[in-house]
């Protein structure tokens, strides 16, 4: 069953299972928007930094900044959007209109299949989250770019499955 499954992240309502149910699909979509949004600030407080501490200031001489010395606060700036972006999607997902329709067709292998789809959710969200982790200025070139950009893929494509997986309820 999905209610109590996630009771620590968020309180529940305890009157009704399909209030359960609502409360708990807020819960997982919370939680795993949260650490994506955390994620997406250490990247832009990174990118921030690096700019603050690695760029040279403007001369009349030289007005722009060279190129080369911008593309990895570019780059990671472009990311923590990317990641702002997942969480968003993830906090503004939708769910079924019905809860207590939802409820009764979930209460046997369906609430299974949800808790399995809502786990898998937090923990891709922790991973595309850890795959950053405490990003530094100085830490930006070896930011890991693609194995970034992989874990929101898959943030994404479980985030469909369970979409699709509560629309067709």
């Amino acid at each position: 069953m999905t209610h109590g499954a996630f009771e620590p992240l968020v309180g529940v309502d305890h009157y009704t299972e399909a209030g359960r149910l609502r409360a708990d699909d807020l819960a997982v979509r919370s939680r795993a928007a949260e650490l994506l949004s955390r994620a997406a600030q250490a990247l832009s407080a990174a990118a921030a930094e690096y700019r603050r501490t690695q760029v040279p200031a403007p001369t009349r001489e030289q007005p722009f900044p060279p190129p080369q010395l911008l593309e990895l606060a570019v780059a990671a700036r472009r990311c923590a959007d990317r990641y702002a972006a997942a969480a968003d999607r993830v906090r503004n997902a939708p769910f079924p209109p019905d809860p207590k329709k939802t409820w009764k067709k979930l209460r046997s292998v369906g609430a299974a299949r949800l808790l399995e789809l809502d786990r898998s959710l937090v923990s891709h969200a922790e991973y595309a989250a850890a795959v950053v982790g405490d990003v530094s200025a100085e830490q930006l070139g070896d930011l890991p770019a693609r194995e970034a950009l992989d874990a929101l893929t898959a943030v994404t494509a479980t985030l469909d499955e369970r979409t699709g997986y509560l629309s067709g309820l």
